[in-house]
Order: structure tokens, then C-alpha cells, then sequence
């Protein structure tokens, strides 16, 4: 069945519109997971409600929303710096899983044989960090983050429908250049508000400032003026209409690349918790040329992934059983209802990136 599947994933990477969806799974380690997050800060701010003349509870909402910024903030200024601390061993590691992510899928762009589909993949994230931006580079593979310009750089989700031709050296003959589309659809801790020029800013540093009793409304929630260039995971996402036209321009354009021809979507760390995403890949499973692979984590991520989607046939969640380190030791197949967690595997970012190089030495072989 292993066989069978990696064909199966080859084929759609070779004949199909490439797609990933990457989600906080993939930074773990480097940068901690939410926790429960999203509930407490939901408590907080209806509790803040209630009773809006409480101060106390206007300040354990600051700082509950200063922790979590600073669970983004400390990483990346690490990842920024790359100075060599205790404690940031970890920051390497996730960089050098990034890398090699990147290697293995942009060698597979360059290596499909049809030139009639565009040489292009889509890695959707709804992470904030700049692991993603920071691996092509040192890699020197082009990708394409949205933004326009050189000392004004301005972020527009038009600027991921571009292509990049090439001439040959003799000028005899122009070939597309083969890109990563980079869709950040929360945000990035490197996007500035440009609220004078209704603007968004792409910054080489970070720009989540510090929250304040200023930057908190009557209802618990952002004003307008507060500069965060992120969605953060809270029942009520927006006060602020710049990131709500952008999350939702962010989220169209997800939309119309799932709705393409053969679209295929990989899932990896991503929990589909996001009922906007989740609904929006849902409704695009209604192309039947669409197929969309997912690579739980564990066990109970497994089965909510199959509640999910149940209804579609074309959703596979992938399993590994055995040595998920190891390619003779470990059988992929596809999860089904019912299934026991006995020998079961967890699929970690290196198992997913195992798979892919397996696929790519399958196409190297050939």
C-alpha cells in the first residue's frame, strides 16, 4: 500500500496545481503552540463585557495579549539575529526542517515534466513567523511574499496571480522561472499598517508593537488604530477594516486556486480549527478535480480530520504505521473511519518531509 500511495502523491505533484497548507505543526519546537489561548482570551473579554468598568480584568486582557505576542516575537528576533544563545538551538533546527522542506518541493517544480501547468506552488500558512521567508533565501529560491516595490515594499494579493519568464542567454528562447506563491493568510509579524495610505507594509523587522490600555476598546477588543498586522485566534477577529479586507481578499484567493483544474492541497500542522478556512475548502472539495491530502499528527487529530470531511471522497488522510523515521520501516496508507490508534505513527514535520524526498528520489530515478 506504501507504494501505492507514494505513486498516488506523485502523480498529483507531477500532473496537478500544487498546493500546501502549513500550519503552527511545523514551528513547533521553535515557537510554543496556543494552548488554550482562543478560550481564555474569549473568557476574558466576556467577562470584560459584563462588567467594562472592571479595570483589572481591561489589564489581564493586555497581558494576555502581550504573552502571546511575545510567543512570536522572541523566536523570530532569535531567527533574526542568529546569535548563537542557549535556547536557541531550537530556532537552527526548525530553520534547517524549513529548508529542507523547501529544497525537496521546489526541486519537484523544477523537475515536472508539463509545461503547460504554471511553475508555480501555492504554501498557504496561517503562521506568522518568518522561518518560511528566512529558508528561501539562504536557499536563493524565488518566492513571491505578495509585496511590490523595493523601498516601499506594499503587500497585495494580486501580486501572487504574477509569473516570471527568463530568456535564454543567446535570447533564442524564454522559459517561466519557477516560484513560490508565500500566502500568509493571519498575517506576518513582519507586515506594518499603513493606515494613512490604507496600505499594508512589508518591513525587514518585526512590527508587533507592544499592547497598552490605549490599544483596548469598550468591548475588549482592538481598536482601529492598533497596529497589529496579524489575525490573532480569537472568536472575534476583526476591528479593523484593513486586515479584515485582507484576510478575506487572502481567503478568495484560496478559494479560486481550489477551484482550479486537478487542484491538489497537502495539509500538514494545520487543525482546519479556522471555521472561515475550513468552510472555504469544504465548499471548493465540490470541484471533483480537486483532491485534497492530509497528514494528521496524532491519533485524535486523525479522527478529526475524518469528522471533517467525511462527506467528501475526495479527502485522504494519510497514515504510517512502524518506524515513521525510516522509509523500508514505516507503511503509508489512508486512514478510514474506525481505524484503532494500534501502531500507529505520529506524523511529525520530518516524517511529512521524508515522504516528499522519497517521492523525489522515485522522480530522480526515473
Amino acid at each position: 500500500m506504501a507504494d501505492k500511495v507514494i505513486e498516488e502523491i506523485r502523480k498529483y505533484i507531477e500532473s496537478g496545481n500544487v498546493n500546501f497548507i502549513i500550519g503552527a505543526g511545523a514551528s513547533i519546537g521553535a515557537i510554543n503552540t496556543l494552548g488554550n489561548f482562543e478560550n481564555d482570551i474569549t473568557t476574558l473579554i466576556r467577562d470584560f463585557q459584563s462588567d467594562n468598568l472592571n479595570d483589572s480584568l481591561k489589564i489581564e486582557i493586555v497581558n494576555k495579549l502581550n504573552e502571546f505576542l511575545q510567543c512570536s516575537i522572541v523566536p523570530n528576533q532569535n531567527l533574526i539575529n542568529r546569535t548563537i544563545n542557549v535556547g536557541t538551538e531550537n530556532i537552527t533546527y526548525t530553520l534547517n526542517r524549513y529548508k529542507e522542506f523547501i529544497r525537496v518541493v521546489y526541486k519537484l517544480l523544477l523537475l515536472r515534466g508539463s509545461d503547460r501547468l504554471p511553475k508555480k506552488i501555492n504554501i498557504f500558512t496561517t503562521n506568522y513567523d518568518l522561518f518560511f521567508e528566512y529558508a528561501c533565501e539562504e536557499l536563493r529560491v524565488a518566492y513571491n511574499d505578495g509585496g511590490f516595490g523595493i523601498i516601499r515594499r506594499v503587500f497585495s494579493s494580486k501580486n501572487f496571480q504574477k509569473r516570471i519568464y527568463q530568456l535564454s542567454d543567446s535570447y533564442s528562447f524564454e522559459y517561466e522561472t519557477p516560484v513560490i506563491n508565500l500566502i500568509k493568510l493571519h498575517g506576518s509579524i513582519n507586515w506594518l499598517l499603513d493606515y494613512d495610505q490604507n496600505d499594508i507594509l512589508i518591513e525587514n523587522k518585526i512590527c508587533l508593537p507592544t499592547i497598552t490600555l490605549e490599544h483596548i476598546d469598550e468591548k475588549g477588543f482592538f481598536n482601529e488604530e492598533t497596529n497589529i498586522p496579524i489575525i490573532l485566534p480569537t472568536k472575534q477577529k476583526f476591528n479593523r477594516t484593513l486586515m479584515e479586507h485582507t484576510y478575506y481578499d487572502l481567503a478568495r484567493f484560496f478559494s479560486n486556486e481550489m477551484e482550479r483544474e486537478h487542484s491538489v492541497l497537502f495539509c500538514f500542522g494545520f487543525s482546519f480549527a479556522d471555521e472561515h478556512i475550513r468552510s472555504i475548502t469544504q465548499r471548493a472539495l465540490g470541484n471533483p478535480s480537486m483532491t485534497l491530502l492530509i497528514f494528521p499528527f496524532s491519533y485524535s487529530d486523525e479522527i478529526s480530520m475524518i469528522n471533517y470531511f467525511r462527506d467528501f471522497h475526495n479527502v485522504k488522510v494519510i497514515r504510517v504505521v512502524g518506524d515513521a523515521d525510516s522509509a523500508e520501516g514505516r507503511t503509508i496508507n489512508y486512514a478510514k473511519e474506525g481505524m484503532s490508534e494500534l501502531n500507529r505513527q505520529n506524523i511529525d514535520f520530518n516524517t511529512f518531509i521524508d515522504i516528499f524526498n522519497e517521492i523525489l528520489n522515485q522522480v530522480e530515478s526515473v
